[in-house]
């Protein structure tokens, strides 16, 4: 159909999105910083509120971007990646006072995002669209962006995949096993920032935290190793992301909303039929490390 080619651009980003942006959503339930996931997006969108602010406002660095999605791309790497690297060495030295932390991080991030949008009409309506998931509205740049960066990011974290998962589940262990721990956590962390960063400038941070977390919960109710985690989240992402989109299509509903609402749906239909696929997994933990 040719309103359906319309909206190829917003489907491929869709489908790259959902098959490999798990891949860095599974370190971080590995690593059990998964309000960092939700932290990290916000801290994003409030960078991109900064950038929009400044426009406003006649900064001349601002102002040199005339794209809008520009802005957005310099805002959020802006604070999210620096956002990160602050936060991530607290949350492994005080496991126990990050998660309170990290909640502050994030109404912190909320507050000044709408403050700071609250005399710029334009950065309020391209924010708002990007809340709820912005692809349909996405061009031939930024897609080659994103699919770049989502590329690379998988490639890395899947070619050192052994050394990051001993480094985050047991930093004791691979210390002592020679890994240089604070190199390769610092190394995690500019990669996901990057990754999460880029996707929420093109995406919008319900889309990124979606699926950063729902494939990876609806694959660990069955995988029974790592490796099968790995590939049981990327291929429920690539589900949710083709039925989240034809879901919207269909009923005309936003894009990045559907996606995410069918990514809880298939995350409790898992949840409903776990018992009967797999009885003796019923009683297993729920995070893909067990």
């Amino acid at each position: 159909m040719p309103e359906t080619f319309l909206f190829g651009k917003a489907l491929w980003a869709a489908v790259m999105i959902g098959v490999l942006l798990p891949v860095v959503g599974r370190h971080l339930i590995l690593g059990r910083a998964v309000l960092l996931g939700l932290a990290l997006p916000q801290i994003a969108m409030a960078g991109i509120a900064f950038v929009f602010l400044g426009a406003s406002r006649h900064w001349p660095w601002a102002e040199s971007l005339t794209e809008e999605s520009a802005k957005a791309l310099v805002g959020s790497l802006m604070f999210g990646l620096p956002g990160l690297l602050l936060i991530a060495t607290p949350w492994k030295r005080a496991a126990h006072i990050s998660e309170a932390w990290l909640a502050v991080v994030y109404l912190t991030s909320v507050s000044a995002t709408h403050l700071m949008l609250a005399t710029d009409a334009v950065g309020e309506t391209y924010l708002g669209d990007l809340f709820h998931g912005r692809l349909l509205f996405i061009g031939d740049s930024e897609l080659k962006l994103l699919g770049i960066t989502l590329t690379a990011g998988f490639l890395f974290l899947l070619g050192f995949r052994r050394r990051l998962l001993l480094t985050l589940t047991d930093p004791d262990f691979a210390s002592v096993a020679g890994l240089a721990v604070g190199a390769w956590t610092v190394a995690a962390m500019v990669v996901n920032g990057t990754v999460i960063g880029i996707t929420v400038a093109t995406a919008g941070p319900l889309v990124a935290f979606g699926f950063l977390v729902l494939p990876v919960l609806t694959a660990a109710t069955f995988a029974r190793s790592l490796r099968a985690n790995l590939w049981l989240a990327m291929a429920a992402g690539g589900i949710i992301a083709l039925a989240g989109f034809w879901f919207s299509y269909h009923y005309d509903f936003p894009l990045g909303d559907s996606v995410v609402a069918t990514g809880c749906a298939v995350l409790l239909l898992a949840r409903v039929l776990r018992p009967v696929f797999s009885p003796a997994a019923a009683t297993r933990s729920e995070t893909p490390e067990t």
